[in-house]
Order: C-alpha cells, then structure tokens, then sequence
C-alpha cells in the first residue's frame, strides 16, 4: 500500500489531469462557438505562461501539452470525420 504522501502526489496528478482537460474542453468549446480564435487562444496561454513565477517548469510544460493537444481535442468535439465513400444512400 502507498504511503500517505505517495497517495497525496497521486491525487494530486490526478487533479491536475482533470483541471487540465477542463481547461481543453473549455477552450474547445469556445473556439467551436467562435468566441475564441486560435490566435486568441494562444495569446491566452502565452500570457498565463508569462504570468507565472520562474522556475515552473512542470506548469510551463502543462501549458505546452494544452497547446498540443487543442487540435485533437477540436477534432473531437466535431464528431466523426465524413467518410468520402457515404453518399446518403
């Protein structure tokens, strides 16, 4: 059985992974309502970046995988890519 911090640290991660994706689907959804641009969303993250304190690698890096995987997490939220071979019938 862990020991208290080790279980600690994993709740932690596990907090962060869902805050993390909140944060995706939040700017997702924004970006699909055409509130947000990707230019907006990128400046968004570039200024929370350049607000933090130094020395914050781990959060910059969280910041990094955001940027990564805003694409995919568009795609997703669009539904299933059109298949070429359907043709209504």
């Amino acid at each position: 059985m862990a020991d208290d911090g080790t279980a600690r640290i994993a709740a932690l991660e596990e907090r962060v992974e869902a805050l993390s994706g909140t944060v995706k689907s939040v700017l997702t959804t924004l970006m699909l309502r055409g509130i947000l641009t990707k230019e907006t969303v990128a400046e968004v993250l570039n200024e929370t970046k350049a607000a933090m304190p130094a020395g914050h690698p781990q959060a910059e890096a969280e910041l990094e995988h955001i940027k990564q995987d805003l694409p995919q997490y568009m795609r997703n939220a669009m539904g299933p890519e059109p298949d070429e071979d359907d043709h209504d019938h």
